[in-house]
């Protein structure tokens, strides 16, 4: 069982990789800009969206498709939208259309013919969404992710309009894309894609972290798939060399496979004139996918600005003009997933019907206290039954104010005593402000 707590997307490995790679324009149907009903949790992004004309098949359950730049390619499970995956190998790659669909569920707009990998396997399975729309489409448009309104959450194209709720103008990033070339997809840690082309996509941008001098300086991508900002691990060394608290064995999921990782809190991350104060901050040891992105960029990459930093902002992303804007929210409407329970959930693959269990509990919480181990399964929170719900839905029920507590129903335990029982649990801060 995973945490869905931590996932971490936009880490595509990259095999075979030669420079190079071409751009290339779609067409779309419909009216660019228009406001995309949307999942936002985890600090991410889910479009509803629509294959080939049909819509996802899980309403409520699934999330339809990531806004990840940080992930080179389209990904799509057609299962999602009750098609079969590809047969062979050879069918891994394709066009599709994809239509992004509005809150009454209307298709706003389609790109049609765009390329994609199709998956063959369950990848998708642990959040339950359907793909990944990657910057090789992405690049060609404006794109705008508002994670405080779920009902106009992204959009596609400029039209023109702004959200209001955030601070004029903001900070405004020039970049240049970067990376691109002719290789295979690592989809899997058994499965590659055929040998596909693969335009410059990746953002680079210079992040100031705990200071502004050339030492607190590092090279980041633009990582709209990842959950948390997320540092090389001599970046995160130099952060908890003060002895600042952190938290160990948070588990995360990529399109890899499940790892762990450890968190802490930057004091400061500025970019492009805002700084944004107290951002969980995460490393997973051994920096292997740090590392297979640099190999394509021709660099050291320090990190990935994700969104633990993102989640502050209206983020529109200018692609034609190469141009990253970050206006401040007037009001603050995300909630710190580091104050919470001292549990994360795991279980069940999407069905009809969701089975949560404690895929892990912290060492030191009340949590652990209270005798829940992990594996006990969890029913309810609050009084809230979990079967219906969404994975992060039904995660974030586990937040709240320091202090107060939760009431955790559970099913089968481990601790005899503890099963069928609801138990009340603190709220804790996992990861305290550094002094």
């Amino acid at each position: 069982m995973t945490s869905r707590l931590g996932w971490l997307g936009g880490l595509l490995g990259v095999l075979a990789l030669s420079c190079g790679g071409g751009s290339s324009g779609y067409a779309t149907m419909g009216m660019l800009g228009s406001p995309s009903s949307a999942a936002v949790g985890a600090n991410l992004v889910f479009a509803n969206a629509a294959l080939n004309g049909t819509l996802e098949i899980y309403p409520g359950l699934a999330f339809g498709m990531l806004i990840d730049t940080g992930s080179p390619v389209v990904l799509i499970d057609p299962r999602f939208f009750s098609m079969p995956g590809p047969a062979t190998n050879a069918d891994i790659t394709g066009n599709i259309d994809l239509g992004l669909v509005d809150k009454n569920g209307a298709i706003v707009v389609t790109l049609d013919k765009i390329p994609a990998l199709k998956l063959s396997d369950a990848m998708m399975d642990t959040l339950g969404f359907g793909g990944i729309l990657g910057g090789n489409v992405m690049r060609q448009f404006s794109v705008q992710l508002n994670y405080a309104d779920p009902m106009d959450a992204f959009r596609l194209g400029d039209n023109g309009t702004e959200p209001g709720g955030v601070e004029t103008p903001g900070g405004s990033i020039p970049f240049t894309l970067q990376g691109g070339g002719t290789a295979s997809v690592m989809l899997s840690n058994t499965v590659t894609s055929p040998v596909v082309s693969i335009p410059p996509t990746r953002l680079p941008l210079t992040v100031s972290i705990d200071g502004t001098d050339a030492a607190h300086q590092f090279h980041f991508l633009l990582d709209t798939g990842a959950s948390e900002v997320s540092v090389r691990t001599s970046v995160y060394d130099q952060l908890i060399a003060d002895g600042r608290p952190q938290l160990s064995g948070f588990q995360i999921t990529t399109v890899l496979g499940g790892s762990n990782a450890e968190v802490t809190r930057a004091r400061t991350i500025s970019i492009g004139g805002e700084t944004v104060s107290n951002v969980p901050v995460m490393t997973i040891p051994g920096d292997g996918l740090l590392d297979e992105i640099g190999k394509e960029l021709g660099y050291q990459l320090d990190g990935l600005l994700g969104g633990s930093f993102l989640r502050n902002f209206l983020v529109t992303i200018d692609y034609p003009h190469g141009q990253l804007h970050l206006q401040r929210y007037t009001t603050e409407t995300w909630v710190d997933e580091f104050q919470r329970v001292g549990v994360a959930l795991g279980g069940t693959p999407v069905t009809s019907v969701h089975l949560y269990d404690a895929g892990v509990v912290y060492p030191g919480t009340d949590a652990a206290a209270r005798g829940i181990v992990a594996g006990d399964e969890i029913v309810s929170i609050d009084g809230v039954q979990l079967d219906p719900l969404d994975p992060i839905t039904a995660d974030n029920l586990l937040n709240g104010a320091v202090g107060t507590t939760k009431a955790i129903g559970l099913g089968m335990a481990h601790a005899a005593a503890l099963s069928n029982t609801t138990v009340n649990v603190l709220v804790e801060d996992l990861i305290p402000n550094p002094q």
